[in-house]
């Protein structure tokens, strides 16, 4: 009535006390929330009282710049609705958010900064003009405005529902004030969507609804978390607490072991000391086929219940002999469920004390007797039918007694292991495995010992020494009194499955283990995919196919044909094979990395290219020479007769040893190079190759220098050692001018830069002073039939240098070069000394 009078003096005046109304009663739901994280297991209050917090924040903000404040004056009327529809929406989310949570416990410190972190987003993108328009002056609501009203109706709707669902979490009286509260809210979310100013009638409305809704909230948590915290906050717990100090006033067992002994298998039944019926447990009412209905409540001796065949107003009745002072009394029952179904049972009770050891009923435990008794029937009437089936069964049967001797087997048991029965007949367990079977059946017969029954996994020792995986199912045994006796096994062989087993595991690990990429695909989306394929697709299982594929897939289930493709990934090269199954819906592709190969072919492929160059033109010479000389013999002057002779001589020489590169190459690729390994000194070695090679040097005018030891001794093949220098030295030659000077020098003990390994060896420096090698060839210096175009003019094939490092790496050694173009070139030669106990067969 305030409200509506202060509405007609002032509206300004009328919503800013609604609103403040709600802001103070948002506060204090807050208090109640935040206070009960430490006492509930359910979330409900803390999430709705954290968003309240910040739902104030919003409202206060929606208050101070409603219209006619005139406290922002650069925004309209726009900002407060936007403002209003914020904390609308927040408050319906909280209320679906918080009910989700009943059950579950949510950190609230968590929870705090989240919903911060929310509210500054939410502020940054109302006043920076990011958030929807929702008023416009002179026309309206927005569209976004009414839709966003109606659907912050459907999720308050939803609210009510599911809190009607959980109405057994609340005390009776919050659930119905917050259902009330709930469906006011509704109300005055409708009235909000037909307003066109600030001012109108609708909108007044609507306020008037929310301070209702926002009171039945406060009744609801303020006003009977105050009166009431236990039946606000902690119902569940003051109701267990109730019902558990009404159990402990009639027993003497704590409650926990109570229900304890209630939940257990046996069949479980307490009666007064009145003769009601005051408990049963689920595997009773199993047993007998009753209802809780049917029982509960009802004396024991009622007529309606004589069917159960209990001794009640009888001397046998238990109550009455409990009574007299015994300990407990037990008789066996027999019970017609119905005309084809008898139970029997041994029904023993105990009395029912409370903790003032007052006796006040009895607790009676039902054991099922009917299984047994057929049992014992069956097997007095067919003992001998028995003993066959054992003895016959295909699966061992094996029995110990208390001192873990054997003293029953069937035949299956004594064949599985290679015995004959009489064989195992008193034998001890442990005779019939090794020392680690024995320790684990040490601790599996105590754990029989303690009663335990159980099936596993054993490894025994056959007569012939041989291993026998079996499964077992092994029980205890106990004699007439209840004493372990021993214990009983039924042994399968599962040696033959154990292996088929591991072969399939085997195989199922096969292509995780496989180091190139193997994949299943669906025609969309990667079914299995192993490390290497995962690796190189940057894929999983589940993923979509690579793009790269996408193409080769398609082609493939639509031709429902093998493919096979060659794709470049990160410098290396895979070949994929694509096998689809159409009928099973998948595709398999496996592929191999075949950079290494298709390095190889490209090599060969150069290889075979180089050469036919090669021996093109020393070929083509001779072929032209050896025409000329045949048509034109007799016009020839015996100069030009000469010259053709000479350019004859030098072709041929040139594809000899152009033919012997190739094949000294050809066999250390296949590595049938023969290593004959001996002592030698490289100092004679050197003086042979200068003594050959002096006759090309004096006609350069080209001196040697050579300061090499003689007491200098390494152990290899000196012929190829011999090869190794000489190529080296004739190059020097061949590069070098007029009057130039060729260095040799040998250094003993070398250990530098070109002795990675700082291995002791010799490093040999062969330096000339010729035209050196570029820095855009020196790299290339040791490739296969590389030659300088700067040197096309000077006769070679392009093998030599490959030829000494693939010779110089088979003596475990190193060359290096340094060179400058125009001031000569020096290669590094580094042999380390071999052991003299080398495999002198070595290729």
């Amino acid at each position: 009535m305030l409200t509506t009078l202060l509405s007609t003096y002032s509206y300004l005046l009328f919503h800013s006390v609604i609103e403040v109304i709600s802001i103070v009663i948002s506060g204090g739901i807050f208090f109640i929330g935040w206070n009960s994280r430490k006492y509930m297991n359910s979330s409900f209050f803390l999430i709705i009282g954290i968003s309240f917090l910040f739902i104030s924040v919003i409202d206060l903000l929606h208050t101070l710049t409603y219209s006619g404040m005139g406290i922002l004056l650069e925004f309209d009327a726009n900002l407060p609705t936007q403002l209003w529809v914020a904390a609308r929406y927040w408050q319906s989310i909280s209320y679906l958010l918080a009910l989700f949570a009943i059950n579950k416990k949510i950190n609230a410190t968590y929870l705090m900064v989240g919903e911060l972190i929310i509210i500054t987003v939410l502020l940054i993108t109302i006043f920076y003009g990011i958030f929807p328009t929702s008023y416009i002056v002179g026309i309206g609501l927005t569209p976004f405005k009414i839709i966003s009203e109606y659907i912050i109706i459907l999720i308050l709707l939803a609210s009510a529902i599911i809190l009607y669902k959980f109405r057994s979490e609340f005390n009776r009286k919050i659930f119905h004030l917050i259902s009330i509260s709930l469906n006011i809210t509704i109300i005055s979310e409708l009235a909000f969507t037909f307003y066109v100013s600030v001012f109108d009638f609708s909108n007044f409305i609507g306020h008037i609804f929310k301070i209702i809704a926002f009171f039945f909230i406060y009744k609801a948590i303020i006003e009977k978390g105050l009166e009431d915290p236990f039946g606000l906050l902690l119902r569940k717990l003051k109701l267990s607490d109730e019902s558990l100090r009404r159990k402990a006033d009639d027993l003497e067992l704590s409650y926990s072991e109570f229900s304890q002994m209630f939940n257990a298998s046996a069949p479980l039944r307490v009666i007064s000391k009145d003769c009601e019926i005051i408990r049963v447990n689920k595997t009773y009412l199993n047993l007998f086929k009753l209802s809780i209905e049917e029982i509960l409540g009802r004396k024991c001796y009622d007529p309606d219940l004589k069917h159960l065949g209990h001794q009640c107003n009888t001397d046998l009745c238990s109550m009455k002999q409990i009574e007299k002072g015994k300990d407990y009394f037990e008789y066996e029952l027999i019970t017609k469920i119905d005309d084809n179904t008898k139970i029997v049972t041994l029904v023993r009770s105990v009395p029912y004390r409370n903790i003032k050891g007052e006796f006040v009923g009895i607790i009676q435990n039902f054991t099922n007797l009917t299984k047994r008794s057929k049992l014992e029937t069956a097997m007095k009437n067919s003992e001998e039918k028995y003993r066959n089936l054992v003895e016959d069964s295909l699966e061992g049967i094996w029995v110990i007694n208390g001192d873990a001797n054997t003293t029953f087997v069937n035949l299956s048991m004594a064949d599985m292991f290679g015995y004959k029965i009489d064989e195992m007949m008193g034998k001890s367990l442990y005779k019939f495995m090794d020392e680690d079977g024995k320790d684990l059946a040490e601790i599996n017969f105590e754990r029989r010992k303690q009663g335990i029954k159980e099936d596993h996994e054993f490894e025994f020792i056959h007569k012939s020494g041989r291993k026998i995986s079996t499964k077992i199912r092994t029980s205890p045994i106990y004699d007439e009194t209840g004493k372990f006796s021993g214990a009983m096994a039924f042994v399968t062989d599962d040696t033959e499955q154990k292996i088929g087993r591991e072969k399939i595991a085997d195989m199922a690990r096969f292509y995780t283990e496989n180091p190139y990429p193997v994949l299943r695909l669906s025609k969309k989306y990667v079914l299995l995919a192993n490390r290497a394929s995962q690796t190189l697709f940057r894929i999983g299982e589940g993923s979509r196919i690579p793009e790269i594929l996408v193409k080769s897939v398609e082609e493939a289930f639509s031709k429902d044909k093998n493919s096979e493709i060659e794709i470049k990934i990160k410098d290396r090269i895979y070949t994929l094979f694509f096998v689809p199954f159409i009928g099973k819906g998948y595709m398999n592709i496996y592929g191999m990395d075949i950079t290494a190969r298709k390095e190889v072919q490209d090599r060969l492929e150069r290889f075979v290219s180089t050469v036919s160059h090669e021996l093109r033109t020393p070929v083509s010479v001779l072929t032209l020479s050896m025409e000329f000389l045949e048509n034109h013999s007799d016009k020839l002057t015996p100069e030009v007769n000469k010259k053709l002779r000479e350019g004859i001589s030098r072709n041929i020489s040139l594809l000899k040893d152009l033919i012997e590169d190739i094949l000294t190459l050809s066999r250390i690729d296949e590595g049938k190079v023969r290593m004959e390994w001996n002592e030698y000194k490289p100092f004679l070695i050197f003086n042979e190759i200068l003594t050959l090679m002096e006759p090309v040097g004096n006609e350069k005018n080209i001196t040697f220098n050579v300061d090499v030891s003689e007491d200098i001794t390494l152990f290899g093949d000196n012929k190829k050692i011999d090869q190794i220098f000489r190529i080296f030295i004739d190059n020097a030659i061949k590069y070098s001018m007029n009057i130039n000077k060729i260095e040799i020098k040998a250094i003993d003990h070398y250990k530098g830069k070109y002795n990675t390994d700082a291995r002791n060896g010799i490093l040999f420096q062969i330096k000339d002073n010729g035209i050196g090698i570029s820095k855009d060839d020196i790299s290339s210096i040791f490739e296969r039939f590389f030659r300088s175009e700067k040197v096309t003019d000077i006769p070679g094939t392009g093998l030599g240098l490959s030829i000494a490092k693939e010779l110089i790496e088979l003596h475990s050694g190193e060359v290096y070069v340094e060179s400058e173009y125009g001031n000569g070139t020096t290669f590094y030669i580094f042999l380390p000394r071999i052991e003299k106990n080398i495999n002198i067969n070595q290729a």
